[in-house]
């Protein structure tokens, strides 16, 4: 798919600064912040009607979303940039329902951060006309599969599909979830129109369709879906410095960069994680510069999709999760689409001394794009596709609500099945350290090791060795629980 321009990555980074995989020190928070669900009895919005909180189904309207989700990019490129891969027609679309398919070789940003984010167009599309979930998935890879054989004069690519359907979900759910935490049905003037554009932002689509339905002035309550049980999310500001060497050489790269991170941890950990889809999800962008290869160095996300209960209390689960990862920075380069399954446990209560988490996951990666050092085209593709497979272990522990430790590994083996004749493996070891001030501020380190060994077939084997060191000043919101400041029981 080559229908990504700069402005659609401007609007992205704007959304994504805006609301911004999360951490929180503890587990989540209730939402005194936010305007509540309705009808509650009290509050003046349980006599209001509530349209939107069972919507009906709208099949011809998502179907013409989904259209003009793919006309407008062909339109751009083909009458203002002249493209010629956007030169279609019936012998086009013929060759490509005939003819085998071809891998894609863009630049990384346009194939597995682009493609990705025009998925979750075509999925909420459905998921903002009254589809659910699962129903909506269906779509973004309906739209893929239209779009590589009509709308594109080159051959239908099998990286571009998988990272616009799988993607498309895992950040269209996503996005649909944090653009609903700003609206409020029943604000009025100016502060409804603040609220009617940051959603429009975080999903445009979605302020589109309010905008024709009327949504965005009428008052009527707000649906139980819009809130999640729990929420919190962090920004961190401040510096990091990378190293990295290559082989056995002693030649050492590096860079100092400015870099401002956002995690959110949407939904309860433990509780949410067997409700539907989503309703626990963990959210990261991370934003860094100077650098080569634009200031995005991280969007990630991670959302339940099931879980089954290990014991009694809950404190143990086998969960199911769904994957997107984007890393594009000094010290390595990965992206790609996976599933996890493995054990989530937590550890101790809310006003316990002592609360911790931790998860012990497999993780299938269903397409994987790792940096190759020999791989190079004309279109800008440096990097390897595969299937793969890898372990993920992390841990958190908070002391007195004040004190929180977290450490993680990751292991990832991807076979390479378009690029060089290769088998990449990646492991990562970090650890990090926070102390919260008050309640809404907090300073923090922390250290990433990286290294890849890149096994080839007819070239030299490569290894590659980085190093993160992060240093931050960090504010959290909604703020620690007001009981819990100081380690208060």
């Amino acid at each position: 798919m080559r229908h990504l321009n700069g402005l659609l990555l401007m609007l992205l980074l704007a959304a994504g600064a805006g609301a911004l995989h999360a951490q929180g020190p503890r587990s989540a928070s209730t939402l005194p912040a936010l305007p509540p669900a309705s009808p509650v009895p009290g509050t003046g919005q349980d006599s209001l009607p509530c349209p939107e909180c069972n919507p009906p189904k709208q099949f011809w309207r998502a179907a013409g979303f989904l259209m003009v989700s793919q006309l407008v990019p062909y339109i751009f490129n083909s009458a203002v940039r002249g493209e010629v891969w956007s030169d279609v027609g019936p012998t086009t679309w013929r060759n490509n329902i005939v003819y085998p398919w071809q891998w894609d070789d863009n630049t990384f940003q346009n194939n597995q951060f682009g493609h990705p984010y025009q998925g979750n167009m075509y999925y909420n599309s459905a998921r903002t006309n009254g589809y659910d979930f699962w129903s909506s998935a269906i779509w973004p890879f309906a739209g893929s599969l239209m779009w590589e054989i009509f709308f594109e004069a080159w051959a239908p690519a099998p990286n571009d599909f998988v990272n616009t359907s799988v993607g498309g979900v895992t950040l269209g759910e996503t996005l649909y979830r944090l653009s609903r935490l700003p609206l409020d049905n029943t604000a009025t003037g100016g502060e409804r129109v603040w609220r009617e554009v940051a959603s429009g932002l975080l999903n445009p689509i979605s302020g589109v369709n309010r905008l024709l339905r009327g949504e965005t002035g009428r008052v009527s309550a707000n649906p139980a879906e819009w809130r999640p049980s729990a929420i919190y999310s962090i920004l961190d500001l401040g510096y990091r410095q990378t190293t990295s060497t290559l082989g056995e050489s002693d030649l050492e790269t590096g860079a100092a960069q400015w870099n401002a991170t956002f995690n959110l941890t949407y939904g309860d950990a433990v509780k949410d994680l067997s409700r539907a889809p989503f309703s626990y999800f963990a959210f990261r962008a991370d934003l860094a510069g100077p650098s080569e290869t634009g200031i995005m160095s991280q969007f990630s996300a991670r959302g339940s999709l099931a879980a089954w209960a290990l014991g009694e209390g809950g404190r143990h689960q086998a969960a199911l999760s769904l994957a997107y990862d984007y890393f594009n920075n000094p010290a390595f380069v990965y992206g790609g689409q996976s599933v996890q399954m493995g054990l989530v446990s937590t550890y101790g209560a809310p006003g316990a001394t002592w609360w911790g988490q931790t998860n012990f996951l497999f993780n299938g990666v269903l397409l994987g794009a790792t940096e190759s050092d020999y791989y190079e085209t004309i279109e800008g593709r440096n990097y390897d596709y595969g299937p793969g497979l890898g372990t993920i272990l992390s841990a958190r522990f908070l002391y007195k609500n004040r004190l929180l430790a977290t450490a993680g590994y990751t292991g990832l083996w991807i076979h390479t099945i378009d690029g060089t004749e290769s088998s990449h493996y990646q492991d990562a070891l970090s650890v990090e350290g926070r102390y919260w001030l008050t309640r809404s501020l907090g300073l923090g380190i922390s250290y990433t090791n990286y290294n890849r060994r890149s096994d080839y077939v007819g070239e030299l084997d490569q290894v590659e060795t980085s190093n993160f060191v992060r240093a931050f000043v960090s504010t959290v919101f909604p703020g620690l629980p007001k009981d819990q400041e100081g380690g208060r029981q």
